[in-house]
């Protein structure tokens, strides 16, 4: 409206319709001052035009990229479109087949704004009815917050999403009385899909013929030589074994991805192989990374070969400053005794010490979690009132400057001296053992 204003003031009248397509061009040229200042004025809205226009293609190109690359992992496209960039490590086939799209788009419309204007309107709303309906059953599918929009009722305990129903009716709506009111879009749209689907169909086909069912699910990986370029407080998950992944799922169904990064880990035992990748890792990360893109997310994915697989995480999780580890129960030990190991081997590494949480996460028992390194205990009830009794007890002999750490701190003193004690060692390590904690508790 601003620019059509300015317009109407500032072209006269006879020449104004020279420029009925191209308004700021010709606003640009009849600005007042030398002509040569107006033609660089012009060439500079023709650069700024070029810069955000440009952003936007660039936007649409990742756009695409990704939504073919989720189609090609599927089995659906042939593994040829996602050979990696050997230097950048991009599906640079997909990115160059979506850039020849457009430009061939650009070529058979003529350049005609109006025509393509309408078929851009067509893709948006049916892409915003598509996502909005998409939203709406994964909301049946998944509880969490990410798929939660206001305009809740719950009715016997049922939440019913009646503002995301609504949203998507209204998209739903527009989307159909588009398809009826644009002509050119529609029969655009319509060849469009059908010829998208009949590549698909075909794609597909092929892979099946092609593949069998072990290797369609194999993914392709960009490798690298380095330790990953995670942030400070990521999570590190340990992964081994394919049937044991349920913490991994876990973990993907909580993190947030915006305050935490997620590393996934498997220990190669001392071998004389010279592959990065071994077939198993390579199997075993395929399905890593279908877990994270069932619930959304991105993982980064490690190899560390190490004789001692817990020395191995730990020296990994001490490198990377990670904030938590996270592994499932093992299949050969009691998860305490797990968790033991696992902290003996953070006690051998050298100083200082990075700490951080452990937790073992399994789908049929409690979890388990232990702090590495120096932190407060977590006492039980009991404990706290034994200590709070004796501070009583004390604190009329030696009133108001005695306080609960005082007690604490001399009874540990206490209990070091006699473990040092040949005489007395032996009683005071019976103690501690009378007072064991059952395998899960927390420590």
């Amino acid at each position: 409206m601003d620019k059509s204003v300015f317009a109407a003031m500032i072209i006269p009248d006879k020449i104004r319709p020279t420029y009925v397509d191209n308004l700021l061009g010709g606003l640009a040229m009849h600005l007042a001052g030398p002509e040569f200042l107006s033609l660089g004025f012009h060439v500079f809205v023709v650069v700024v035009g070029v810069l955000i226009l440009s952003g936007a293609t660039n936007a649409s190109i990742i756009g695409a990229n990704s939504v073919m690359n989720r189609v090609a992992e599927d089995g659906v496209l042939l593994p040829w479109f996602r050979k990696p960039h050997a230097k950048f490590g991009t599906t640079y086939r997909i990115i160059n087949l979506v850039a020849m799209l457009q430009v061939v788009t650009i070529v058979l419309s003529g350049g005609n704004i109006y025509l393509l204007g309408e078929a851009y309107a067509f893709g948006v709303v049916w892409s915003f009815f598509l996502k909005a309906l998409g939203v709406l059953v994964r909301r049946y599918h998944r509880h969490d917050q990410e798929y939660k929009f206001p305009g809740n009722i719950t009715i016997r305990g049922s939440k019913l999403p009646i503002g995301l129903a609504m949203t998507t009716l209204l998209l739903g709506s527009t989307a159909v009385a588009n398809l009826f009111s644009k002509k050119f879009a529609t029969i655009c749209g319509i060849i469009f899909t059908v010829l998208l689907f009949v590549i698909f169909t075909v794609s597909e086909h092929i892979n099946r013929r092609r593949k069998d069912h072990h290797e369609s699910g194999l993914k392709e990986f960009n490798i690298e030589t380095s330790m990953p370029s995670s942030r400070p407080g990521a999570i590190l998950v340990a992964a081994r074994e394919m049937s044991n992944l349920a913490h991994l799922e876990s973990v993907l169904r909580k993190t947030n991805l915006r305050r935490h990064d997620i590393i996934v880990m498997t220990v190669r035992p001392p071998t004389t192989t010279d592959e990065v990748f071994t077939s198993y890792e390579k199997e075993l990360f395929s399905k890593v990374v279908s877990m994270a893109e069932k619930e959304g997310k991105t993982v980064e994915l490690l190899v560390v070969p190490g004789a001692d697989p817990f020395g191995a995480i730990m020296q990994t999780a001490q490198t990377l400053q990670m904030s938590r580890v996270v592994t499932g129960a093992s299949l050969r030990m009691e998860t305490a005794e797990l968790a033991r190991r696992i902290g003996m081997a953070w006690e051998k590494l050298p100083e200082p010490r990075h700490a951080f949480s452990l937790e073992i996460l399994t789908p049929d028992r409690p979890s388990h979690f232990v702090n590495l390194g120096p932190h407060p205990p977590r006492l039980w009830p009991e404990d706290v009132e034994r200590s709070h009794q004796i501070w009583l007890g004390l604190s009329t002999q030696l009133g108001s400057k005695l306080h609960h750490r005082d007690v604490v701190g001399a009874a540990l003193e206490r209990l070091q001296r006699e473990l040092e004690d040949p005489e007395r060692a032996a009683a005071a390590l019976q103690d501690v053992k009378d007072s064991l904690s059952t395998p899960q508790a927390i420590i």
